[in-house]
């Protein structure tokens, strides 16, 4: 006669011979309180949540990131390694042109769309160079879509007082988060700078808001300042900050540029490039609406109190410009050399640029003619100057190797067939001359350029 197995015990038995497997499979399923932060929308995660970098794998089936993919990129930042090597970011997107800007058939331009979404789908590529720019290879992305629709924005790479290259960056992700908000500046730390697989830091959260469009100012003591942007509209005069930090990142201050009782409808997106003066005061560039240049401000203690004081030169008409102190003790300015001589007809005029060649022009827009200046007297007067790009350009980033400065910056973003990311090396002397003199410097040298790989904007183009 067969024994009769009671299926509890089959169960029982089962369970006995199998709990190992059922743990390391399942887990621990057991449900927090009610009231845990992770029972509640959106499910814990809010905007402390860090953020990480991937590296970017072109294999098949797994290349979201390729160059022919993407239809938007701009916006680049360059550093570069103690050992030479280069390191450039910039922000693109594969679904749309920044801003929410349509394709019109009739005007056969991109105009922006008011109300529409800003930054979606928007990454950060991390892209490095061992030969001075000549080649370059795309290795690292900062994607937050993976994570509830976030999306990347103003990427920075920038060297510390101890020689460590920081990669600065915006997180746009909306999840009710009320400590932080929508926006919010993270970094991370290059551990190997020297190797295009290089490890990085665990993210630090810096800042709500946007700290990451400018390299900050770096004090003897290792200190810095950085500047940012509440970007809150219509001319707040508040939007404009800085905020101080230790060489270890304590945070000892954070100021205004502007005091908040005075009206400034002129103020723009702010972007303001600080620099240490031989005196030991800052300066301070501030972006203007369209029609005003770039003015300047001064502070006297340190970046608590800031003061206008103007600017020497009348450039970069509501766009980005750059200050940097070159080892040499110089300072490099470098903006677009476009400035209204008069207007016409209720339009600008602008004034007369002299290329490398000799050749004269007038620029065909305020986003025209990229050129480096430079001062040698701090910043009062700019007496040289070279025309790095006469075409539709912006936003650039300097940084500086054995004598040699490298200029990235974007190329008709929004463009058909542009959105090119590029870059100058030139040395002082060439400055100085106005033209290439120095032995290996080049202008207009790709970084990337998505329509030269099947890429790119098309003509019939009309997404979001």
């Amino acid at each position: 006669m067969k024994k009769l197995i009671c299926p509890l015990a089959i169960l029982f038995f089962a369970s006995a011979a199998f709990c190992g497997g059922v743990s390391e499979i399942v887990g621990d399923v057991s449900m927090p309180p009610p009231d845990d932060i992770s029972q509640k929308f959106p499910y814990g995660i809010t905007a402390k949540t860090p953020p990480y970098l991937q590296k970017i794998i072109n294999k098949k089936g797994r290349a979201p990131y390729r160059m022919n993919l993407r239809i938007f990129q701009g916006c680049p930042t360059i550093e570069v390694s103690d050992g030479g090597r280069l390191w450039a970011a910039y922000f693109g997107s594969n679904e749309q042109i920044e801003g929410g800007e349509r394709f019109s058939p009739k005007d056969k331009i991109f105009a922006h769309q008011p109300n529409e979404t800003i930054h979606t789908a928007q990454f950060a590529v991390v892209s490095t160079s061992s030969d001075g720019g000549k080649s370059w290879k795309e290795v690292f992305v900062f994607d937050p879509s993976k994570v509830l629709n976030g999306s990347s924005s103003d990427p920075l790479l920038w060297k510390d007082a101890d020689g460590k290259i920081r990669f600065t960056v915006v997180r746009n992700m909306d999840v009710g988060d009320r400590q932080i908000g929508p926006t919010a500046t993270w970094e991370f730390v290059m551990l190997d700078p020297e190797s295009e697989s290089t490890g990085w830091s665990a993210p630090r959260l810096v800042c709500k808001n946007n700290a990451s469009v400018m390299k900050p100012a770096v004090f003897p003591d290792g200190s810095i300042l950085r500047a940012g942007d509440t970007f809150s509209m219509g001319g707040n005069p508040q939007r404009a900050f800085f905020i101080k930090e230790s060489r270890g990142g304590k945070i000892e201050f954070a100021s205004r540029l502007i005091d908040s009782k005075r009206s400034d409808p002129k103020t723009t997106f702010a972007e303001q490039s600080v620099i240490l003066r031989k005196d030991g005061s800052l300066f301070s560039t501030l972006r203007r609406k369209w029609g005003d240049p770039v003015t300047g401000f001064e502070s006297r203690d340190g970046g608590k109190t800031w003061r206008e004081v103007g600017f020497p030169l009348k450039v970069s008409i509501d766009t980005k410009a750059v200050l940097f102190r070159a080892k040499s003790g110089n300072l490099i300015l470098v903006a677009n050399d476009v400035s209204i001589a008069e207007m016409k007809d209720g339009k600008p005029v602008f004034g007369e640029v002299r290329g490398p060649d000799g050749k004269t022009f007038r620029p065909g827009g305020a986003r025209y003619c990229m050129t480096a200046f430079i001062s040698y007297d701090d910043g009062k007067t700019f007496p040289k100057k070279i025309l790095l790009d006469e075409r539709q350009t912006s936003y650039p980033s300097v940084c500086e190797h054995n004598g040699r400065f490298y200029i990235a910056y974007d190329h008709a973003r929004g463009g058909y067939k542009k959105q090119e990311i590029l870059m100058a090396k030139i040395t002082e002397a060439d400055i100085e001359a106005g033209k290439l003199v120095s032995p290996g410097s080049a202008l207009k040298m790709e970084i990337s350029s998505p329509s030269k790989h099947g890429g790119g904007r098309r003509a019939d183009d009309n997404l979001l």
